[in-house]
Formats: structure tokens, C-alpha cells, sequence
């Protein structure tokens, strides 16, 4: 083995992986962040890809869209697209709903899992990414595999809440159906079904602040993985 591929090697070895997976509304993605923060590992959430090529499907058509998804561009977990920022476009509910649908498309999920797995590669530290089969199909071989659950109506609550603080004029029944609906669609479907991975750390997070949420993993990982602490030359 040549010098060089040796040290990619041992580089890609060092790298820290961490998964969080949950249903809709379980507060996955702001765990995530809070907890790629505290340590300074990037923060990349899968369900923002899944939109983008949503995105570029409805625009283009599957197939050009696939093409496409080559040119996004992920900087800071902002996705960019010839020069464009698309969150603008990304938070808007029927992208967020034609990304649900397309999420049982094989070639699409395929497409994610390579985007993914090459920004963990390009990371110097590592990742901690968050969507629905990182610790199962991604990365089954991640450092650390953590499960965000809670109630179907405490994840629903949370929807609303968010829904309003942003003006719209949507009812706690509609977020409870919707996300009634996402569940079984999330755990039924042929392909990456959502699973519990079988060594990870669930947490349900129903009565719990996301800084109590935090706090259980951190003093997870400080016990149970302190290798990952030093290797990160964090101190909790």
C-alpha cells in the first residue's frame, strides 16, 4: 500500500461518525446540531438532501434531477445550486411532501447514501448526521448510534407550534394526521424501512427539553465512549 493511501486510510479511521435517527417531529435535526456544536464535528441532515432533489425533480423531472443532484453544493448544512441558496425553497410543505414520496425510490435513497457518505470523507474531524436510516443502511458502523423518539401527539404538538410561530394557519389535527400518515409510510416501506438501530442509545424524548436530551448523550458518550472525547480533544 502506497504512503499516501495509508494515511487516507488511517485518516478515515479516525473519523468520528455519529448517527441520529427518529421519526417526524422527534427533534432529531436540533439534537443534532446542538450536539455537533458542543463537539465542533459537522452537522449534515439528510432530510435537507432528499429535499433538494425533491426540489430538482419537480423542476426537471427524476431523471435530470438525479443528474443534477451531482452540482448541489453542502456548505454549513446550506444547500446550494448553481450559486443559489435553496432552503428558501426547501421549507415549503409540498417540497417537503414530494421529498417523502420520493424517499421509497431507490435510485434516490441511493443517490442520498452517496452524497452522504462523501461528505463524511471530506470532513476532517467527522459527522454527526441526522434523517431516518443513518445508523441502520449509512452508517451501520458508526461510532455512535443514537434513536430520538417521542409520542405521536407530543411530535405533532411540536409541528404546530413550530406551524404558528411561522404565521401559518394549519391545526394541531392536521400536524397529527400528517404525521400519523408519515409514520406508516416511514416504517412500512420496502426500502430502508425506520428501524431502532440494535446498538444504539434511545431516548425518548416526550416530557425532555432538547438541553435535557443533550445533557443524557453527552454523559452517555462521557461514560460509555470516553475514547471519542479525547480523540476529539473535547473536555465536557
Amino acid at each position: 500500500m502506497k504512503k499516501s493511501e495509508r494515511k487516507r486510510k488511517q485518516e478515515k479511521e479516525k473519523k468520528i461518525i455519529i448517527t441520529v435517527d427518529g421519526p417526524a417531529g422527534s427533534g432529531k435535526t436540533t439534537i443534532a446540531k446542538m450536539l455537533s456544536e458542543k463537539l465542533k464535528l459537522y452537522h449534515l441532515s439528510s432530510g435537507k438532501i432528499y429535499r433538494a432533489i425533491a426540489y430538482l425533480e419537480m423542476n426537471y423531472g427524476l431523471e435530470k434531477a438525479l443528474e443534477l443532484a451531482e452540482k448541489l453544493k453542502i456548505r454549513k448544512n446550506k444547500i446550494f445550486f448553481e450559486g443559489e441558496n435553496l432552503d428558501e425553497y426547501l421549507s415549503k410543505e409540498e417540497v417537503g411532501k414530494r421529498a417523502s414520496d420520493m424517499s421509497e425510490i431507490k435510485e434516490v435513497r441511493e443517490k442520498v447514501n452517496k452524497i452522504q457518505k462523501e461528505i463524511a470523507e471530506r470532513v476532517k474531524k467527522g459527522i454527526v448526521v441526522d434523517g431516518r436510516d443513518e445508523g441502520t443502511e449509512v452508517f451501520p458502523s458508526a461510532n455512535i448510534k443514537i434513536f430520538i423518539d417521542a409520542s405521536l401527539e407530543e411530535r405533532a404538538r411540536r409541528k404546530y407550534l413550530e406551524s404558528a410561530q411561522k404565521g401559518e394557519n394549519k391545526t394541531f389535527e392536521f400536524f397529527l394526521e400528517t404525521i400519523r400518515k408519515r409514520d406508516a409510510q416511514d416504517s412500512q416501506r420496502a426500502i430502508s424501512p425506520l428501524r431502532i438501530p440494535h446498538d444504539s442509545l434511545y431516548i425518548d424524548s416526550t416530557s425532555k427539553t432538547p438541553e435535557e436530551v443533550l445533557e443524557e448523550i453527552l454523559n452517555f458518550i462521557k461514560i460509555q465512549k470516553p475514547e471519542i472525547l479525547r480523540s476529539l480533544n473535547v473536555d465536557l
